[in-house]
């Protein structure tokens, strides 16, 4: 269950269904492969990278960001700097200059240090291929506000009814448990009073006789299913 009101103390400018949405969106990353190739992320990893997309766009700050950026587009080149510097972009991005690829790589957060001409290069390169994602993504998190109410109606609903039918399954497991314990201490209490009772010694012997009669013929019908030739001596009596 998403909690959204600690965000909303922080950042009281965004609106709690808005916070319950963008962290209920469930949108897939194959609409995004053309924008990760571009980034050269491997096709298995697509998905680990959106994971980690979607978790970066959910912070309270980068929805403030990319909310302000459809009015005012440098922001979104913020957003890039604060991805860059955050532990999402890892192992994604890197802080040396950019040779082959923006796989396995480290960016560390540099916001106030002197930059070099090929880090600087690398963060202008690297905004260019990202700002496509982040109108996308700004473009799904900020629908209409009747979508909005609408969508967190239905999910509210869903959350209460998960719960429910969590309390209820957990109320029947314990009663099962409770049923089954019962059911084993009454069945200890019968096979100690059967135990306790007296058995004539002839009927054990004849019981013990019936359990090895039955051993007897069992083995052998394992032994001449492999074997259809074998003689079973030791199944006949010899005569006394």
């Amino acid at each position: 269950m998403v909690v959204v009101e600690d965000d909303s103390i922080l950042h009281p400018e965004i609106a709690e269904d808005l916070l319950l949405y963008i962290h209920g969106l469930n949108e897939g990353h194959e609409c995004y492969t053309r924008f990760f190739d571009a980034l050269l992320i491997k096709r298995n990893l697509h998905r680990s990278f959106f994971r980690d997309l979607k978790a970066f766009r959910e912070q309270p700050q980068v929805i403030s960001l990319l909310d302000k950026a459809g009015q005012d587009k440098k922001l979104y080149r913020k957003a890039t700097i604060v991805y860059l510097g955050s532990r999402f972009a890892h192992p994604w991005c890197r802080k040396i200059p950019l040779k082959k690829a923006f796989w396995r790589a480290e960016w560390g957060n540099i916001q106030g240090k002197q930059r070099d001409v090929e880090v600087a290069r690398e963060e202008d390169s690297l905004h260019k291929l990202l700002v496509p994602i982040w109108i996308i993504m700004g473009s799904k998190m900020f629908p209409d506000e009747s979508i909005v109410k609408e969508w967190c109606v239905l999910e509210r609903d869903r959350l209460r009814d998960k719960e429910e039918n969590r309390l209820t399954l957990a109320a029947l497991k314990l009663h099962d448990e409770k049923v089954q314990k019962e059911t084993l201490q009454v069945g200890s209490v019968e096979v100690k009073a059967v135990s306790e009772t007296g058995i004539d010694e002839e009927e054990r012997e004849a019981a013990a006789h019936v359990a090895t009669s039955v051993f007897r013929l069992a083995a052998a019908g394992v032994i001449l299913s492999q074997n259809p030739k074998r003689k079973l001596r030791w199944l006949v009596k010899k005569p006394s």
